[in-house]
């Protein structure tokens, strides 16, 4: 049997809408020298470096990897799987210290979208301009048909949306990596211009910028250190098109099929038969508030048919976890790093140094990773013990 892997260093810069006074190789900089102090460890005990950045138009700089992020001297992997790029290259990097590979990992991951000119325009043209004709579909309008189909099905309503919002802003402002946090009410969501109906300015994610570092470890340099230990995770893919998952048999366009089937996988690793009483924390990579009320049946936290009640109960901050104590990608949402921050304020919370924002007695904690049009479904659980 494998050895237990747990993340022994994180690293963070404040996450920001630009950066224009540091390079990508600065900011990356920053967060991995972060990591590496804190898990005691040199450049040179890094066996394997997993980089996890947007493809060049998106990034706004040619070769963004291989300039800012590889080391010399040392086996380099690149991953992109949208806004799952994060816990995708952790994901990749557990694979490697498994397969033997390695035995110390350093995951980076790096946005740098407010360099970008073309950014806007492509998340405007990332579906299939002839097999999706029938809706102008964006980012933005894809979450926005998303709500009112959970709005017709099961009543929720714009009070709802902007709730979720609410409670995140305001919980941001907890977390000092959050460049100009600054709580919102409802009333402050609702009164925001509406960018596609019923989805609100201030219940959209932000244009982020900044980099995420962690180091990953088995063996005993994991066990002599404040160790957050991997105790299961998952990853599935759906379709492309929007549209082949409207009448198919399992699960609709509102219901996360690989979210819910990477949940089961990570729960069964990790033994959880009842993830509401035995999760803690909730990382939930979710850029618009209809997706963090997707999730939550889909992690097996509620019925579909209770989703309009849970969410009630989670915005009053009445359900035994606690969800996006950091403020989540609403926030602050560097795509490409988005993921990676998840598991990050998770392994910080069980490892208790989340600083304002630790949640007391936090012992397990849930971080999931969402890309593309929730393509790519992530989720990793992470505890304060050893499996």
């Amino acid at each position: 049997m494998n050895d237990p892997i747990g993340i022994i260093g994180v690293g963070q810069t404040p996450y920001r809408k630009r950066n224009p006074d540091r390079s990508a190789g600065e900011l990356v900089r920053i967060a991995v020298t972060e990591a590496l102090a804190d898990a005691r460890i040199e450049l040179a005990d890094i066996d394997f470096v997993v980089g996890g950045v947007a493809p060049d138009a998106l990034s706004g700089i040619a070769d963004i990897d291989k300039a800012s992020i590889s080391l010399p001297g040392k086996p380099y992997l690149h991953v992109n799987t949208g806004g799952a790029t994060g816990s995708s290259a952790l994901l990749a990097a557990r694979t490697l210290i498994d397969a033997g590979r390695a035995d110390v990992v350093l995951v980076v991951a790096l946005e740098r979208m407010g360099q970008a000119t073309t950014a806007q325009s492509i998340f405007n043209t990332i579906f299939d301009p002839i097999y999706e004709k029938d809706f102008v579909l964006t980012t933005i309008t894809m979450a926005a048909l998303r709500a009112t189909m959970l709005m017709s099905r099961h009543g929720f309503t714009g009070e709802h949306w902007a709730g979720i919002a609410s409670r995140n802003f305001t919980q941001a402002t907890h977390n000092p990596l959050v460049v100009g946090a600054r709580p919102r009410t409802v009333q402050d969501v609702l009164d925001s211009p509406v960018l596609a109906w019923p989805i609100h300015l201030y219940e959209a994610c932000p244009i982020s910028e900044g980099a995420c570092a962690v180091v990953l470890a088995r063996g005993d340099l994991a066990r002599s250190r404040e160790t957050a230990w991997i105790l299961g995770t998952g990853a599935y893919s759906d379709t492309y098109a929007m549209g082949d998952r409207m009448h198919r048999p399992e699960g609709s366009l509102i219901e996360m099929v690989p979210l819910r089937r990477a949940a089961e996988k990570a729960y069964r690793e990790a033994g959880i038969t009842e993830p509401l009483r035995q999760v803690d924390v909730l990382e939930l990579q979710a850029p618009f508030a209809i997706i963090e009320a997707m999730a939550y049946p889909a992690l097996g936290l509620c019925d579909l048919d209770d989703s309009r009640g849970f969410v009630e109960r989670a915005i009053a901050l009445d359900i035994p976890l606690t969800v996006n104590p950091s403020g989540g990608a609403q926030a602050a949402n560097p795509v490409s790093a988005t993921a990676l921050v998840r598991i990050a304020e998770a392994a910080l919370q069980v490892r208790h140094r989340a600083g304002d924002r630790q949640v007391p007695g936090a012992r397990t904690a849930l971080a999931t990773g969402q890309g593309g049009a929730t393509q790519f479904s992530t989720v990793c659980l992470l505890g304060s013990e050893a499996p």
